[in-house]
């Protein structure tokens, strides 16, 4: 896996960086600033770059210096920690809309986690000194950063009470439901699932194993609550 140099626009082993994202609507998706006026709009879209990762390729390492906030225009991006054996914990697994790399606004500090890209995506690249000058004259721009980041410490004090209390059946169900509220296509007979990661990718995000979500997953489909559609796809079934 590659990781293209930080303090460059190009990497052109793996392609090359747009020299401004010309896609308005990559701001727009970000929840936080889909609602400010048009000149702030234009101001952050004429700062924002666009690259295009493969899939598996990294996007930035854990203990980089942060410079950019990343907002993902297509794809799954999935952000990780590693321990000295090389083993990964996913953290979290990001989709269309979604920025990361915030928590490195308004001071010099190293990257906590990796970020992966999960299929091929585009990614929008935020120059993080230029958006701390904006927050710095938007209260709106503030408050919604910070409703942001609340959000997500919320989630992640909810998976920590769920690997800590839950069983692993109730993880599956949990992890399933998520899934089907990020992308779920709703059918006649339920909600089906494109899987976005491996059955030990899945099992990662929910703290066991490939062989125990298999075993779950194999009791819910004798159950009647969901039909495993290939090694991919799984139904919910409607009540």
């Amino acid at each position: 896996m590659k990781v293209c140099s930080q303090t460059s626009w190009a990497c052109p082993e793996e392609g090359q960086i747009m020299d401004s994202c010309s896609h308005e609507a990559c701001v727009r998706k970000v929840p936080i600033f889909s609602d400010l006026d048009n000149e702030k709009i234009s101001k952050l879209n004429s700062l924002v770059k666009n690259k295009e990762y493969k899939s598996g390729e990294l996007i930035y390492l854990e203990g980089e210096i942060g410079k950019n906030i990343y907002i993902i225009e297509s794809g799954l991006v999935k952000l990780y920690r590693s321990n000295e054996e090389g083993n990964q914990y996913i953290l979290r697994l990001l989709k269309e809309g979604d920025f990361f790399g915030e928590l490195v606004l308004f001071k010099e500090e190293q990257l906590s986690s990796s970020a992966e890209a999960v299929g091929d995506c585009s990614i929008c690249l935020l120059p993080k000194n230029e958006l701390e000058k904006l927050i710095k004259l938007s209260s709106e721009l503030s408050y919604k950063l910070l409703s942001a980041i609340t959000s997500r410490l919320t989630k992640t004090e909810n998976k920590l009470q769920s690997l800590a209390l839950e069983d692993a059946k109730e993880k599956t169900m949990r992890l399933l439901l998520e899934l089907a509220k990020e992308n779920g296509i709703k059918k006649e007979n339920g909600i089906l699932i494109n899987l976005p990661l491996s059955r030990d990718g899945l099992a990662n995000l929910i703290g066991t194993t490939q062989e125990t979500l298999s075993r779950k997953l194999s009791a819910l489909q004798k159950e009647g609550i969901i039909s495993m559609q290939g090694q991919k796809k799984i139904l919910i079934k409607n009540d």
